[in-house]
């Protein structure tokens, strides 16, 4: 057999026992008799081989495995560690390494920190408190109250399974946090078991925020303050081509105050995010992956789409919206029915009309909700919206745009739709909606339409110019500039600002206006002018044509000329019975 060849041949039998005549100096050795064996009996694995074939080369098998296995578990152990300390080297400008700190050029040093009782540290700079826990997410992940480098920030704790998602997490802040309305990120450790990410410590959730009442007197920020700042955030993430996929209230927090006191909200919880390749403009689902988000706040299309883009956000967002102005309520109804609903498209913003600003959070809301995603706002234009202008904003856009139509045409494209639906805006008369005294004020100088949009933006435009100059009852009646006067004419014209902003598109492109509208707009209204413009086009060059054709032409001018009435009037007098018959 080839087998016994070689076994003996690498490892060659013991020399076989010579005779004590050999060693007459050795004492001679008494005992019982030992029956000398045979060279090829001397080797294990021969013996194996040949008396049991079956269990040496099983055996033999079971070993080699088991000695690829241990090789192979510990190369993935070591790109493990090895991908661990690529994410924590790397990073930007704002964003502080992990506890290792580069000491000159030939290693690594770290500070001993002293550890309080109760606490456990993970590398040399970041520490937790097991006992305070800040919130829980889904498999297993915890947040903890913690400090970096002496500084308090917020621990999240991931389990090893799920490390892809927390050096995803990582990786993305690392690029985004550089905004004031995205989380920051300060570092990542590990051990056997978990990924521990150090983030900023913030107070609260905009859920908790919504929910707990006594919360509310302690954040100094407004609700569209709020609104406003996570809009920025996600706005900052869209334009770094990222997409989030998991908006709601419990991943919208809001910090602690600085030093100035100040509050931010800030968008956190990055671990479902996705980075939209370059070139595309949206992101496959993939069968692995399944759903992304939390039920009740998942866009439509992601159940039914196999791709899925920026939209997503926008429309979680806009349910988040009605949330926190209504105080808890979500448009998409109860939570048994919500994700139904959200499929059906059947929703309700009825609470929203208690609101003073009720028609521009109703517009822009139902926009971030449409069920097509192309007919949602980008987080550009949700910004850009009136319903977060400031009062001093909202007064410059009346007077620019009364500045704008003042001395328009009639029939002009921008007055017709500034007109439109004119008795409507202006409750049947706007003169009828004042009070008196600004009423007999209006008189004194010029006569206004009633129920004209235009002319009630010119005496808003006028009373504002001339405010100082106006008399004591009409500036107590309108009340201070900005918030009272602004106030004085849209609680008596609720919808007069959101008619005037889309009515007033179409001027979007021009330099003054470009300040109240987003490039999205920009672009969806320079094709309607266009389209428009080419259109008015046609229809004056086809009317010039059929007049043309309804004419004579100069030879039938020519052989019977048409008499001006003076000269019948003379032939009458002359001829009156010539005249007669002529006709």
């Amino acid at each position: 057999m080839a087998l016994a060849m070689i076994i003996p041949s690498r490892f060659p039998p013991p020399p076989p026992p010579r005779n004590a005549i050999d060693f007459p100096d050795r004492p001679r050795i008494t005992g019982p008799t030992v029956i000398p064996k045979s060279p090829e009996d001397t080797s294990i694995l021969l013996i194996l081989h040949t008396d049991h074939p079956y269990a040496f080369y099983g055996t033999l098998g079971t070993i080699t495995a088991l000695i690829a296995t241990v090789i192979w578990q510990c190369g993935r152990q070591w790109d493990t560690v090895r991908s661990g300390d690529s994410f924590e080297i790397q990073g930007e400008s704002r964003s502080i390494q992990t506890s290792k700190q580069s000491s000159g050029s030939f290693g690594w040093t770290s500070r001993k920190i002293e550890i309080p009782e109760g606490w456990m540290a993970v590398g040399s700079k970041l520490m937790y408190a097991p006992q305070e826990i800040l919130g829980t997410g889904c498999e297993g992940t915890v947040v903890y109250r913690g400090t970096f480098d002496g500084r308090e920030v917020a621990v999240k704790r991931v389990v090893s399974e799920f490390v892809k998602f927390a050096h995803r997490e990582a990786d993305l802040l690392r690029e985004s946090d550089h905004h004031p309305h995205v989380i920051r990120y300060f570092c990542m450790e590990s051990d056997s078991q978990f990924r521990y990410l150090a983030l900023e410590l913030c107070i609260a959730s905009l859920n908790d925020y919504v929910e707990q009442e006594d919360l509310r007197g302690n954040v100094s920020l407004t609700l569209k303050d709020i609104l406003r700042q996570a809009t920025d955030g996600l706005a900052h993430l869209h334009a770094s081509k990222i997409v989030h996929r998991d908006m709601k209230p419990q991943n919208v927090l809001i910090t602690t105050a600085s030093q100035r006191g100040e509050m931010r909200a800030v968008i956190s919880d990055f671990g479902l995010c996705k980075r939209v390749q370059p070139g595309k403009n949206s992101i496959s689902r993939g069968i692995a992956s399944g759903l992304a988000g939390t039920d009740g706040w998942i866009a439509p299309e992601v159940l039914v789409s196999a791709s899925t883009s920026y939209p997503v956000d926008i429309f979680s967002l806009g349910c988040i919206f009605y949330y926190v102005l209504t105080s808890g309520t979500h448009p998409f109804g109860k939570s048994l029915h919500r994700q139904a609903n959200i499929v059906n498209g059947q929703y309700s913003l009825a609470k929203l009309a208690d609101m003073d600003d009720w028609p521009l959070a109703d517009d822009l809301i139902s926009s971030m909700l449409s069920v097509d995603p192309l007919q949602r706002l980008h987080a550009e234009a949700v910004l850009n919206h009136p319903f977060f202008w400031t009062s001093e904003k909202r007064l410059a856009f009346f007077s620019d745009v009364s500045d704008r139509v003042e001395k328009e045409d009639d029939h002009s494209p921008v007055v017709r739709r500034l007109e439109a639906e004119a008795r409507t805006i202006c409750c049947g008369g706007w003169r009828e909606k004042i009070c008196e005294a600004l009423r007999e004020d209006l008189r004194k100088f010029r006569t206004y339409k009633t129920t004209s949009v235009r002319d009630l933006l010119r005496a808003m435009r006028n009373k504002k110019h001339h405010y100082r100059e106006l008399p004591e009852e009409v500036r107590l009646s309108l009340g201070d500039i900005p918030d009272q006067f602004l106030h004085y004419f849209t609680a008596r014209f609720p919808r007069l600002l959101l008619h005037v902003y889309k009515a007033t598109e179409w001027c979007a492109g021009e330099p003054v206006f470009r300040r109240y509208y987003s490039d999205a707009v920009r672009s969806k209204m320079h094709q309607i002018v266009e389209d428009e413009e080419r259109l008015r086009k046609e229809i004056k060059e086809k009317m010039a044509t059929e007049e043309w054709a309804r004419q004579p032409n100069k030879a039938e001018q020519r052989s019977s000329p048409v008499q001006p009435p003076k000269q019948k009037e003379l032939n009458s007098r002359r001829n009156p019975t010539k005249f007669k018959k002529m006709n």
